[in-house]
């Protein structure tokens, strides 16, 4: 992709989900792995496929909402039923919970839609063969993606409608999540979240691709340069100064002040974490996307924040059997550290620059953040080496020192 060919925005943005992430996936040797339908696929699958919907009647289906300001969820729900829109793949699958049930019921509006990068995600472009408004749906998704099996079951549904809310709160730049709708009940009951896309118009100038896109390879032109090379070179300043103050200390910050604010711990891998930018380069802004994130409560007191007020999965210390600590390594030290590896990898391979300027940069910012020292344990943690069902998992210390801090 080259920036002097960038013109729709939501079609830069469909590309870049799917096609700019070649030699990125290298985080574990699950990675790859992806039990997806040849039609469904981001990369081998054509432009778009047809979602089915559903009609659920009221008893059976519920749309559910946060305190977050949005049009979107008017569009699941039809006098008393639910539209329920499911992935052909998910509907396949003889596992699925109600499956013959969900099968009688009328046939809702069916949806075209683009896979984007983790597979399971869609963004909407028709409904009912009439162009939709831009919104993206978290689809329920029983197989297994990577080290997981993605299922969105009403628990956590709800954590991400909480989580949402609580960032929007807080002023986190982010793609919100406005609504889920739940088919069944109880530890059965699973669904789709709606979340409200990222400001794409031709009139602003600005673009908006996953921060993957910047260091991945494009699986249609790889020969092209970077989007981190082009960019650095639109913008006309030093490599070390751009990549430095318009990424890598955004990211610690936009981590350790949410953190603080909230006590949610962002995933700011190189998938959840989005650059909004203008082709000259001078406009660059981190943003981050994806509520299903564990909450620590010891934070939030701290904070000041109503103790009662805690989401109903994902919690620190009640659902997660292992310390903060290791948590908080999980997701700055592995899931944001991965992503700011490659980030210099490639900036040392293309633009000479040494990866201790980031590193440093990183550090600085960290240690400025009001954390406290012990916040983080004095080693990254990261999954086992192994597959899991659910959200259930395993952390292990790995012994080596974190580079980001």
């Amino acid at each position: 992709m080259r920036l002097e060919d960038l013109d729709d925005p939501m079609r830069v943005w469909h590309y870049a989900e799917r096609y700019l992430g070649e030699k990125t996936r290298i985080y574990s040797r699950f990675a790859d792995d992806a039990d997806v339908s040849a039609a469904c696929h981001p990369q081998r699958g054509a432009e778009s496929f047809t979602l089915p919907s559903f009609l659920v009647p009221a008893g059976r289906g519920e749309l559910v909402t946060n305190n977050v300001a949005s049009t979107l969820p008017s569009h699941y729900q039809v006098a008393e039923h639910l539209v329920l829109p499911v992935h052909p793949d998910t509907l396949s699958f003889e596992g699925l919970a109600g499956r013959e049930e969900l099968l009688r019921c009328e046939a809702g509006p069916p949806l075209e839609v683009v896979p984007l990068a983790n597979t399971r995600t869609v963004s909407v472009l028709e409904v009912d063969g009439e162009p939709a408004v831009p919104h993206m749906l978290k689809l329920h998704y029983p197989r297994r993606l990577s080290r997981f099996t993605r299922q969105q079951h009403q628990e956590e549904l709800a954590l991400q409608l909480w989580v949402a809310e609580q960032l929007a709160v807080a002023g986190v730049p982010l793609l919100t999540d406005v609504c889920a709708g739940v088919f069944g009940s109880g530890g059965q009951g699973w669904g789709f979240l709606v979340r409200e896309p990222p400001a794409l118009s031709a009139d602003t100038g600005l673009f908006t691709v996953p921060l993957f896109a910047l260091y991945g390879q494009d699986l249609h032109a790889p020969a092209d340069r970077s989007l981190l090379e082009q960019l650095v070179a639109a913008a006309g300043e030093p490599a070390g100064d751009y990549i430095t103050e318009r990424i890598v200390r955004p990211m610690v910050r936009l981590w350790t002040q949410t953190l603080l604010a909230t006590g949610c711990a962002l995933e700011l891998h190189g998938q959840n974490t989005l650059v909004s930018f203008t082709p000259d380069g001078r406009h660059l802004q981190i943003l981050y996307r994806d509520c299903e994130i564990h909450t620590d409560p010891g934070l939030r007191a701290r904070k000041g924040l109503p103790p009662g007020q805690l989401p109903p999965a994902s919690v620190i210390s009640r659902d997660v059997p292992f310390t903060a600590a290791a948590v908080f390594s999980l997701t700055y030290d592995s899931f944001m550290g991965h992503a700011l590896d490659r980030l210099a990898a490639l900036a040392y391979d293309r633009l000479g620059l040494s990866p201790a300027v980031l590193h440093e940069a990183a550090r600085h910012t960290f240690r400025n953040s009001g954390l406290q020292e012990d916040l983080l344990p004095p080693t990254v943690h990261y999954y086992g080496d192994a597959p899991y069902t659910g959200d259930h998992f395993q952390l292990v210390d790995t012994g080596h020192p974190p580079l980001w801090r």
